[in-house]
């Protein structure tokens, strides 16, 4: 029997990020495929406010997620989860715990997607940081709330990732919806992290590719995840709850 599907979907409070979901249940999975959502309580009230699925079978539920570890049960005959990652944290720390669960979950990692709240993230030095460590561990990047961000300002913004090369692929979201769900849902990986890859090796391998395939898997080699003295993030966040 497969393993059901799961897909960390990450972005700050109030990015719309329920509404986006239920689009791509909704419009993006089969009529025989379950689904089902895991939250953090605090989203509770934007999960029955937002997330409206009519036509497709999706549970609910709110996972823990205390001292770092994450807990939530998925039961087998689900064939895709998505859960959504604490919108007020540190993003780093909610990968670093859901890396941990994956295998034991007793699911196949999907993709990574992160619900970008443009009018923050866009043009804004100080919380710019918090968004870019989203980015970095995503497949999909969605553009969702652009009310406040002129044309110009996304070009500017999506011309620096591209020449920085990131893999991701880029969409727009209007009032909720994606232009193509089963697109975002695609379990090819574009993300420009390595954690969540298997190493590959070789025996011809020459050094410089030993040290390459030595950092796919390892959390300790992800910039956003490597710690510094006193067990501080060698990169440390913005707190997003004073931009929210």
């Amino acid at each position: 029997m497969a393993k059901p599907i799961v897909y960390l979907i990450l972005g700050c409070k109030g990015s719309d990020q329920f509404r986006v979901i239920a689009d791509l249940i909704e419009f993006g999975t089969s009529d025989e495929e379950k689904s089902a959502l895991f939250h953090s309580s605090d989203d509770a009230g934007e999960v029955a406010s937002d997330f409206e699925v009519k036509h497709r079978e999706v549970t609910q539920a709110a996972y823990s997620f205390e001292a770092g570890k994450l807990a939530l049960e998925v039961d087998e005959a689900t064939d895709l989860v998505f859960v959504v990652a604490d919108g007020r944290g540190d993003p780093s720390d909610f990968v670093e715990a859901f890396h941990g669960w994956l295998p034991e979950g007793g699911c196949e990692l999907g993709r990574v997607i992160t619900v970008l709240h443009s009018d923050l993230a866009i043009g804004n030095e100080e919380a710019s940081p918090w968004f870019a460590c989203c980015i970095h561990f995503s497949d999909v990047v969605l553009l969702s709330r652009r009310e406040k961000v002129g044309n110009k300002e996304i070009k500017v913004f999506l011309d620096r990732y591209e020449e920085e090369c990131f893999p991701c692929l880029w969409e727009y979201v209007k009032k909720g919806r994606v232009g193509n769900p089963s697109l975002v849902l695609d379990t090819q990986s574009r993300r420009i992290s390595r954690i969540f890859d298997e190493p590959e090796v070789f025996d011809d391998d020459d050094e410089e590719e030993a040290w390459e395939d030595d950092i796919a898997g390892d959390i300790t080699k992800d910039p956003y995840l490597k710690t510094a003295s006193g067990g501080k993030r060698a990169k440390e966040l913005p707190d997003i709850g004073a931009f929210l």
